[in-house]
């Protein structure tokens, strides 16, 4: 699940403690990753692989579960093939390639203790969106972390 910070300024805040119980908090990151890409997002891991799409999320105090209109604002590069990582941007008739420099760090893939996408025996892929029930984005474990949302 995909939260951000929570930004106040000078305001105090009075809510009830958040139920996290459904985060698996045990690897080495403590279930809750801070991406290499934008300081400001986290990746916290479910205790289950089965994602209950009924179900709000709730994040630890401080954060919220984005949606994918945060995540794709956030993540903005395009998908391109293996082993090609370019950005594309049209000028008139002509497509100049950029290429990104792409950190090398995936979002949770072989990160904080895992074997891949597998921690204790459980295989868990994705990272969802507050909102992905209804709009099937997510990012994927074994991508970079600053590749775009992805949807199903």
């Amino acid at each position: 699940y995909f939260g951000l910070n929570k930004v106040t300024a000078n305001v105090t805040i009075s809510v009830p403690r958040a139920d996290t119980s459904w985060m698996m908090t045990t690897d080495r990151c403590g279930g809750f990753r801070q991406s290499t890409y934008d300081n400001w997002v986290y990746y916290a891991v479910s205790l289950y692989n089965i994602w209950d799409k009924s179900k709000y999320y709730y994040c630890p105090a401080g954060y919220h579960w984005a949606c994918t209109e945060e995540g794709n604002k956030i993540f903005k590069y395009y998908y391109c093939p293996a082993g090609y990582h370019w950005a594309c941007t049209e000028e008139g008739n002509k497509i100049f390639k950029y290429n990104i420099n792409w950190s090398g760090t995936y979002v949770y893939y072989s990160q904080c203790g895992w074997t891949g996408s597998r921690y204790r025996g459980m295989d868990r892929r994705f990272f969802r969106f507050r909102d992905s029930a209804t709009t099937n984005a997510y990012k994927h474990v074994g991508n970079y972390d600053e590749h775009q949302v992805q949807h199903s």
